[in-house]
């Protein structure tokens, strides 16, 4: 009885680690704004091959020489090799122009939009984060 106990604990407190994963991981939409796109150049400082989405940093130089250090969530690597990506499709120094959907709170943080490398690539990412 005992172990029929414990057992049905262990499981439902997995249950609810996992549960609260997915759930955290998902609501991309809640954070940016769906309904604008803000692009510029830049140049990639990092580049992080990782689930559960890729992220780039890059920092936007403005007219007077002020650096704004920015960051970009993309769909996960899976995602991304269809669209022919792989860890070393970015790298520190490359010059983009970044399409972005930036975050709600107005953070230098988006999810890509868009984006052109240095060789003329262009990435479009379709309909934005998953839901």
């Amino acid at each position: 009885m005992r172990r029929k106990i414990l057992t049905s604990m262990g499981l439902l407190v997995g249950l609810l680690v996992i549960g609260s994963q997915v759930s955290a991981h998902h609501g991309s939409r809640i954070s940016y704004d769906m309904t604008k796109t803000v692009t510029m150049q830049g140049v990639v400082t990092e580049f992080d091959w990782q689930n559960p989405h890729v992220f780039f940093l890059y920092d936007v130089t403005d007219d007077k020489g002020n650096v704004t250090h920015w960051a970009a969530e993309t769909n996960p690597p899976s995602g991304m090799v269809h669209d022919g990506w792989n860890k070393n499709y970015l790298k520190p120094g490359d010059k983009v122009t970044v399409s972005v959907w930036q975050a709600k709170t107005g953070a230098p943080r988006g999810f890509l939009a868009k984006l052109i490398t240095p060789d003329g690539k262009v990435t479009e990412e379709q309909g934005g984060p998953p839901e």
